[in-house]
């Protein structure tokens, strides 16, 4: 090997390419720095485009052992406009002259200026952005963000880097980053090493006639996956500028990693459109099809092939209470007193153990079902439906009075069975008994407590003195909320330990009503939050979960508290193995808290200014404001993800399901549009 072969082997001699040369610094400070460049430099280059990176250096690769150490340092440029020269204003008046002296004009046009006058017109300035500085430290390329010293004398050359250096760059990840990422799988649960995935290639401009001419001169641009577990990610851009893309290649890579690395991670998708549960005319396919094993779905209605979102209040009493109560608030109806108390009360079940105190929640439970029913709650098979509850032979006696109730008893468990209308008419006896003569347990206590008095009260319609209430119409505003369909787990415990299995669950929301998908979602949300935590807590291991919201502006608004669970699941989430992806075209719209703990962005066109004024708040993309809202190309994204030091612009790629699963001529099947 040669002495050139042995220096050209440093990383940071290999960023010189000195071929690509387009021209010199001549001024520069530790923000900005002006390029003086020419028509010839940037023809030999095929342009040099806004947004492209350029480096400036003094290295000299065949002498970079000879020079001085305090030359071997390349400092990282971002073109974001022209500048003028101090004889641009000459150059323009030689140039009016000679278009409006006759005698310069000839049959085939302008005539040519002398080559002296032509070399003095063809220069040009170029203004740019200092990202940072490319050095060696311990063998090793590091970039730092700033420059710790500018050069006045004009010796600092410019390159435009192309293939191999312009991929280093874009793909550039410091060492401490690259060690710290190996450090948060390991302590995700994944031992495996995960290598970079490819999302596109580099993409300066909309118009790409002359840097991207050939496939041959694209740069491919990776991503680490440690980036997006248990991190914020935000995918920004217009309806059909790629977002939905974006989103299946992050679910797929996900996947990918799970599989590879034999760790469950659960991925939550909210769906507002159905794009993701469903195939469609323009993606001809879905998550759903791809890793229909893997994937479970749910809708708010009954449909083939999806579980029920909604949760049956006669069964998940705890969270269809929790419900009603809200309803209540947010009507403002909760001025009577037997409705206060109705909202205080807990459904929470009782040590067994404990008979009187677990009898008294059967008895609670038994009325507020009969208050539902008189609430129009659906309940599937009504006439069979059985209510039982426990009662002594001298209670009974005393509300059935003679009447023919037509129960039956259960003599050693003392207990009532009955059909769920008879039922209602046996407790509005009980009320009615109660009130001149009050029943008494075994153990002489009240049978009745105060919180089943007030439910009594409700299903009667009438209060302590008789008065008439609304009582359980109040209830009625619920009763959207509430499926008949289902039985068994609560559904979003049922959720959680799909999440927890690394299932992929899809909820459709692309039906039904909106309050009520807001409504689910936010509840839904706080629950995973709230389980994950509580896991936390107890000192063991949460699951590994990624959400991801689809319209996100409609879910997570910027009106929303702190304490509200979008904010917080996006604050705290982290540590609890929670990442969090979210799309939408209303970046203001999003709550500031969510945005400011973002570290991963994804963003295509936007336009309108107060959306860019939005996002130009972050990191160094003000320096792409005016491209994003004219640019809008499909896909062509600007990137910045935890691991990278700066915004990257990126054609990403088309989301290709043939990559992430084997079947018989898949490429034509599920080929999918952005």
């Amino acid at each position: 090997m040669s002495i050139i072969d042995q220096l050209n082997d440093d990383s940071l001699v290999r960023l010189v390419q000195t071929g690509n040369e387009v021209g010199r610094v001549y001024s520069i400070d530790y923000e900005n720095a002006l390029v003086l460049t020419n028509d010839i430099w940037k023809r030999k280059v095929n342009g040099v485009p806004q947004n492209a990176f350029l480096i400036a250096t003094n290295i000299i690769p065949e002498k970079y052992s000879e020079q001085n150490d305090f030359d071997k340092e390349i400092i990282l440029l971002r073109v974001i406009g022209s500048c003028k020269l101090p004889q641009d204003d000459d150059n323009i008046r030689t140039k009016l002259d000679s278009i409006q002296d006759s005698s310069s004009f000839n049959s085939s046009g302008l005539s040519g200026f002398d080559i002296l006058t032509q070399n003095m017109l063809q220069f040009s300035g170029l203004q740019c952005r200092v990202l940072g500085t490319f050095y060696m430290k311990n063998q090793e390329l590091h970039l730092g963000s700033d420059i710790e010293n500018f050069s006045a004398s004009l010796t600092q050359k410019v390159y435009m880097p192309k293939g191999a250096a312009l991929e280093t760059i874009v793909n550039y990840v410091d060492p401490i980053r690259k060690n710290k990422s190996k450090a948060d799988f390991k302590a995700l649960g994944i031992e495996t090493e995960v290598e970079p995935f490819k999302i596109g290639t580099v993409r300066y401009t909309s118009s790409d006639r002359l840097q991207r001419s050939q496939e041959k001169e694209f740069v491919s641009v990776k991503i680490q996956p440690a980036d997006f577990l248990a991190r914020r990610t935000a995918v920004l851009g217009m309806t059909r500028t790629g977002k939905s893309n974006m989103v299946k290649q992050t679910v797929s890579v996900v996947k990918d990693i799970s599989d590879k690395s034999n760790l469950p991670i659960g991925q939550l998708i909210f769906d507002i459109n159905g794009e993701y549960a469903n195939a469609n005319n323009q993606d001809n396919g879905s998550i759903s099809d791809i890793f229909k094993d893997d994937c479970v779905r749910y809708r708010m209605i009954k449909y083939p092939g999806f579980n029920n979102l909604l949760n049956n209040f006669y069964e998940q009493i705890s969270e269809g209470f929790s419900i009603i109560c809200e309803q209540i608030k947010n009507d403002g109806n909760a001025s009577s007193g037997d409705i206060q108390n109705f909202m205080t009360m807990s459904f929470d079940e009782p040590d067994k153990e404990d008979r009187s105190l677990h009898n008294r929640w059967e008895v609670k439970v038994a009325i507020y079902r009969c208050l539902l029913f008189r609430a129009d709650f659906e309940l599937k098979n009504s006439d069979g439906y059985q209510i039982t509850f426990p009662v002594n032979t001298n209670i009974r006696s005393q509300v059935e009075n003679g009447r023919n109730q037509d129960s039956n008893i259960d003599d050693l468990r003392g207990r009532i069975r009955l059909p769920i209308k008879k039922a209602i008419d046996w407790f509005l006896n009980a009320r009615d008994v109660n009130i001149n003569n009050p029943l008494l347990s075994t153990s002489g206590n009240p049978w009745l407590d105060g919180d089943c008095k007030a439910m009594l009260n409700m299903l009667s319609q009438k209060n302590d003195t008789n008065s008439y209430i609304r009582g359980y119409k109040i209830l009625k505003n619920a009763i959207e909320y509430h499926s008949c369909e289902r039985t068994g787990k609560e559904v979003y415990e049922e959720i959680y330990n799909y999440l927890a299995k690394g299932k992929i669950v899809i909820l459709d929301l692309s039906v039904g009503n909106s309050r009520l998908r807001n409504k689910i979602s936010e509840d839904l949300a706080r629950s995973i939050f709230n389980k994950s935590m509580n896991i936390f807590t107890k000192a063991d291991t949460p699951p590994n979960i990624m959400i991801y919201i689809e319209e996100a502006h409609n879910l997570i608004g910027k009106k929303m508290d702190l304490n509200d669970p979008w904010p917080r699941l996006a604050k705290e989430g982290a540590k609890y193995r929670i990442g969090l992806v979210y799309a939408t075209q209303e970046v203001s719209s999003v709550h500031p808290n969510i945005l400011a703990n973002t570290e991963n962005w994804f963003v295509t066109h936007l336009n309108s200014e107060k959306e860019i004024s939005e996002l130009s708040k972050f990191y160094d993309f003000s320096d792409f404001s005016k491209s994003l809202i004219r640019a809008q190309d499909v896909g062509f994204a600007r990137v910045k993800t935890l691991s990278s030091s700066y915004v990257i612009p990126v054609q990403i790629d088309k989301f290709t399901p043939s990559r992430w699963v084997q079947e018989e001529d898949t490429s034509s099947q599920f080929e999918l549009p952005f």
